[in-house]
């Protein structure tokens, strides 16, 4: 067996099944993506190439995209802070039981295991207008005043397409940094206590600090999750009214498959694929540290 594996032809042999199945599968469809984006095909026909003409219309003459990266942004930021800050509360609360903690991070987890359509179309009904569960709670609650129709008016529809996003994913976060602040050895919050922290300075001092790569997984899978955020919001709203739940995936989808504007499509999707990447690096250097050893 160590004759065959220090033959690099034999390595090279298994390694090129894999290889060229992820070249098919991931950098073939990016790097023809990309290709389209300087194009104006339409899905027949030969591609013009129109050079840099579909970026320049999407900052320049697309409403329609500008309202999308708007939206975007405001769910970014609020989708981000509502989920990860809950979670954390979440976990240090649950990190602080000795007994009995299972129930709970089964029950915080289940909508990460529900399908996101079948989410989607649950809270689609607690919003409906005419026996909804939130507007006849309000009626219970004697705050008929409060009732909307809240996917389809314009100052409630985006924060209502949110909220559920919100809800599946609060429980995935809250596992992760619960997984963390388990891995904490506990004689560093002692020896914060015996000299003299409070439980709100420990968490800041000692508990963050050694939670801070943790918390970067999370900002990153939730932030990269928002951006590109698409089947929850179109199967309750379609990105409408109006364009006013309109995300960048949701135009990327639209323009690709319903106008059949590929080329202008494509180029969308780099612009978000680009955002990303960029968001990432950004992250990694904001939150960079030194390791540290426990």
């Amino acid at each position: 067996m160590n004759k065959i594996m220090s033959n690099k032809a034999v390595i090279a042999l298994f390694l090129v099944p894999g290889l060229l199945i992820f070249a098919f599968v991931f950098v073939y469809p990016i790097l023809y993506t990309a290709n389209l984006g300087f194009t104006s095909w339409k899905g027949l026909g030969p591609k013009e190439y129109i050079g840099f003409e579909n970026y320049i219309k999407l900052f320049t003459s697309d409403t329609i995209f500008m309202m999308s990266l708007k939206n975007t942004v405001i769910i970014l930021v609020t989708a981000v802070l509502g989920q990860l800050i809950p979670a954390l509360f979440f976990a240090l609360l649950l990190s602080g039981m000795k007994k009995r903690t299972r129930f709970f991070r089964v029950a915080f987890f289940i909508p990460v295991l529900l399908s996101t359509t079948a989410i989607a179309l649950m809270w689609q009904k607690i919003y409906d207008v005419n026996y909804g569960l939130l507007n006849e709670a309000l009626r219970l609650l004697h705050l008929a005043g409060w009732q909307h129709d809240w996917l389809t008016e314009e100052t409630t529809c985006l924060i209502a397409a949110i909220v559920p996003v919100i809800w599946q994913w609060i429980g995935y976060h809250m596992i992760i940094l619960y997984a963390g602040l388990k891995a904490i050895p506990e004689q560093y919050v002692e020896a914060a206590r015996l000299d003299g922290a409070n439980a709100f300075q420990t968490t800041i001092r000692v508990i963050l600090p050694m939670l801070k790569s943790i918390l970067k997984v999370c900002v990153v899978l939730a932030v990269v999750g928002s951006i590109k955020i698409f089947d929850n919001i179109y199967v309750m709203t379609g990105g409408g009214p109006y364009n006013l739940t309109t995300t960048i995936a949701i135009q990327m989808y639209k323009e690709s498959f319903l106008k059949f504007n590929y080329g202008y499509g494509s180029a969308i999707a780099v612009l978000l694929c680009i955002v990303c990447v960029v968001v990432y690096l950004i992250i990694n250097r904001l939150m960079a540290q030194e390791n540290l050893e426990y």
